[in-house]
């Protein structure tokens, strides 16, 4: 019995050790070269730059684009409609928060440092089930233009 308690001590605190450790690492920074100037953002930075008002759901900061891909800090405070992007496939990491998407008629629980691809044309919405803002990075091919966002029945 002593060697049981002693590996459930030692595993509540190993647990202990490794949420105090994922709480001090530091925010994402992103590295981004459009044209010929390589450039540094923060996330830290860029969230307080750009907070989501207490009566904001959802906030979209562009951070820059090519011909071929678009790059978007995304804040989500309680959950998109369902939609479809009818011309962009979309690539999102979580970076904080936490939910769930559905996906056509899937759930996938998401949690930071996942990644998940949307092909285009699929029925999809996010729902935060964190106590704040979820934030993620939206990599859109080709860049997003704002006006693929298609409202659709819930499936």
């Amino acid at each position: 019995m002593a060697s049981k308690s002693k590996r459930v001590w030692i595993e509540g605190h190993l647990v202990f050790l490794f949420l105090a450790l994922l709480s001090c690492a530091p925010a994402p920074r992103f590295y981004l070269q459009y044209g010929n100037r390589l450039s540094e953002r923060d996330l830290d930075s860029l969230l307080a730059a750009n907070a989501l008002a207490a009566a904001e759901n959802f906030k979209v900061v562009t951070l820059g684009q090519t011909r071929e891909v678009s790059h978007h800090v995304v804040q989500i405070r309680d959950r998109e409609a369902p939609h479809i992007h009818k011309d962009h496939d979309v690539t999102v990491v979580i970076l904080r928060g936490q939910g769930y998407l559905m996906w056509e008629k899937k759930r996938v629980d998401l949690v930071a440092g996942d990644v998940l691809f949307i092909p285009r044309a699929s029925v999809h919405y996010f729902i935060n089930t964190h106590s704040g803002p979820t934030v993620a990075l939206a990599i859109y091919s080709p860049p997003f233009d704002g006006k693929d966002t298609i409202p659709v029945e819930q499936p």
